[in-house]
């Protein structure tokens, strides 16, 4: 949404009212602040012509557009509606009300604009664009697919439906058409970008010259990172020379302990590296022509250093533990990145609490951050470990990823810990709602990335409590058969 160049006049054709006449020149005014880049100008102007009730849809829609570009949300939806009611016949005011609608959460109302808008004009990219998005998070896949391509068929060079359409068929296991369209990622009106950028070739899958290194560079959150770069072996069969991977700060001692590629180096040293080519690691699977229906060989497991392994190695031997098995938890996903796709990912702690009816079961929190709070009201507290109080300040990777090693199964939602569990190699239960991110495909319970996984899927879209009864009581089944036990 962008303020448009040209503003027409509020009032009727050759209206020589003083109203009309200060009417039109508020607005050549608002126009002018504009082309200044007096954005606070225009703002007042437009204000003042939406006070005296504009019969003009622009002045409200430019209104909302410049809002928009100051991420101020909060007054778009009333201005899009007076636009819509001085113009209903405008499917690029449709569209953007329907933006506004989901920002709020607010998915079926947004769907009827998304819907005008395309029986408006059936080759509006936008607007198919974002009806598809809602059809891919309700799970109708096949009817998304479809609206992405008409809105490529309408104008191929739509990036966002690119970037978009990749998803839907990810999560079908399409992975050599899906990662074609996830490279799109990086030209989107708001880039996902890797986390530095070396002054090197991009890797395009051709064959690598054996005197150059090719450089892997992270990218999106600490979960992928921690999932894709354990792919970095992988590179061998396809390239004699050397291996370097540059990965968050955090997480550099787990790589360069794990042995996952020839060098671990900071961003910071990618400027000066002048040989070789690189790639965005989320980019490795289709490089390396990653299908689901193949097995992957197997991969190193990542690994902390001694010194964390015996310091968590003691400190649970010391600990006051209320029973046997421990079970670490892990509830909440960053809320920032819980939009789209990811919303409704996370859980409640309180929702946890039939895995602490468990006799056999010691729990042991590892969140940290968002949602470790919850831990001060919890209402089964006393059956965390003795451990916890220790654990609560530990932040480094290093030493989560030893706790996690001293857990004998590792409950999750889908989040940066699940990686970590499963990259040791560690039992883990993943928790995912009905329609999950594009990793976890739509139906298996073992995950082809992780051996050591199993998926535990909502039946019905929002229904933790279920779904996690169902898990506690399979849990207390492998208990006393013998399954789960302590080492």
């Amino acid at each position: 949404m962008a303020p448009s160049q040209g503003f027409g006049a509020g009032g009727g054709s050759g209206s020589s009212s003083t109203a009309a006449r200060q009417a039109r020149q508020l607005e050549q005014q608002a126009q002018r602040s504009l082309q200044a880049g007096d954005w606070e100008g225009a703002e007042r102007t437009y204000r003042l012509l939406v006070q005296r009730r504009s019969t003009n849809p622009a002045v409200y829609t430019n209104l909302a557009a410049l809002l928009t570009l100051q991420r101020r949300t909060g007054d778009l939806e009333p201005l899009l509606r007076q636009a819509l009611a001085l113009q209903p016949d405008d499917p690029v005011v449709q569209n953007n009300l329907g933006q506004v609608l989901v920002q709020r959460g607010e998915l079926q109302q947004a769907e009827a604009c998304f819907q005008a808008a395309v029986s408006l004009d059936p080759a509006y990219p936008q607007a198919l664009t974002n009806l598809a998005n809602l059809r891919n998070q309700i799970g109708a896949l096949e009817e998304a697919i479809a609206l992405y391509r008409r809105a490529l068929a309408a104008d191929p060079s739509y990036v966002e439906a690119h970037w978009n359409l990749a998803h839907p068929l990810l999560l079908q296991g399409d992975y050599r058409q899906g990662f074609r369209q996830y490279d799109y990622r990086s030209a989107i009106v708001a880039p996902i970008q890797p986390h530095a950028t070396p002054s090197l070739p991009l890797w395009d899958g051709s064959p690598l010259p054996s005197d150059g290194p090719l450089v892997l560079v992270s990218e999106q959150g600490l979960g992928d990172t921690l999932q894709f770069m354990r792919l970095a072996p992988l590179l061998k069969p396809h390239h004699g020379g050397e291996v370097v991977l540059s990965v968050q700060e955090k997480l550099e001692p787990l790589a360069r302990q794990s042995a996952l590629a020839d060098r671990v180096v900071p961003h910071a040293e990618l400027p000066s590296l002048n040989r070789g080519q690189w790639l965005p690691l989320l980019s490795l699977p289709g490089r390396l022509g990653i299908e689901p229906t193949q097995p992957l060989p197997p991969l190193p497991p990542l690994q902390p250093s001694p010194q964390a392994r015996e310091r968590w190695a003691e400190a649970f031997a010391m600990a006051k533990d209320p029973a046997p098995i421990r079970v670490g938890i892990h509830w909440q996903g960053d809320p920032a990145h819980e939009t789209t796709s990811l919303r409704g990912r996370s859980l409640p702690l309180a929702l946890l609490a039939p895995l602490a009816a468990i006799p056999e079961v010691t729990l042991v929190s590892l969140q940290r951050g968002h949602g470790a709070d919850q831990l001060e009201g919890c209402g089964f507290l006393d059956r965390f470990s003795g451990a916890q109080a220790a654990m609560n300040t530990t932040w480094a990777f290093d030493d989560m990823a030893a706790i996690v090693e001293q857990c004998h199964l590792v409950i999750s939602s889908d989040s940066a810990m699940v990686h970590l569990a499963a990259g040791l190699g560690r039992p883990t239960w993943v928790l995912l709602k009905a329609i999950p991110e594009w990793r976890w495909g739509l139906e298996r319970s073992d995950s082809f990335w992780y051996p050591s996984v199993r998926l535990w899927r909502q039946a019905v879209d929002g229904d933790w409590a279920g779904l996690i009864n169902a898990m506690a009581a399979n849990l207390k089944g492998q208990i006393r058969s013998g399954e789960i036990a302590p080492c």
